[in-house]
């Protein structure tokens, strides 16, 4: 097992979580429509907790995964900023947010599919990527009936 791989590999996935609940909290300020909001303010929380579970299962950083909360990545920031200038100019905001969600989220399945498919990750974490890995394709698939019913 390469410990710094894995230990790398899954703060990579702790913190694309961290930026998935900021940028769904962002969208949930973005939306017009409350329906939507609402299932974004849930999704903001369950990739918070994500990350959470994650760090408390693994403990791959020497200090504590919230102070991490607080800040994002790099990436993360950007793309909420880009979020609030695309909306700027968009009279259909609530469609082109979801968009972005969904891009979101398919980059988050691809980094745990890399993950996953890996001989060295521990099976306690491997189940727990596993299920969060299954729920982010699920939203994906929501985000997406979602889409085509604002087209």
């Amino acid at each position: 097992m390469t410990t710094d791989k894995f230990k790398s590999e899954l703060k990579d996935v702790i913190e694309r979580n961290l930026d998935a609940s900021k940028g769904f909290a962002k969208a949930a300020q973005l939306v017009k429509n409350e329906n939507i909001a609402s299932s974004f303010e849930k999704q903001a929380t369950l990739h918070k907790n994500f990350a959470l579970e994650l760090e408390s299962s693994a403990n791959v950083y020497e200090d504590n995964v919230r102070q991490h909360i607080e800040s994002g990545t790099f990436e993360g920031n950007l793309h909420r900023t880009w979020m609030d200038i695309k909306t700027f100019f968009s009279n259909d905001k609530d469609e082109l947010i979801v968009e972005e969600c969904i891009r979101g989220q398919k980059e988050a399945l691809n980094e745990y599919d890399e993950v996953i498919s890996h001989d060295y990750v521990p099976e306690p974490v491997n189940s727990i990527l596993r299920n969060q890995r299954d729920q982010v394709l699920e939203n994906i698939y929501n985000l997406e009936k979602l889409e085509h019913i604002l087209d």
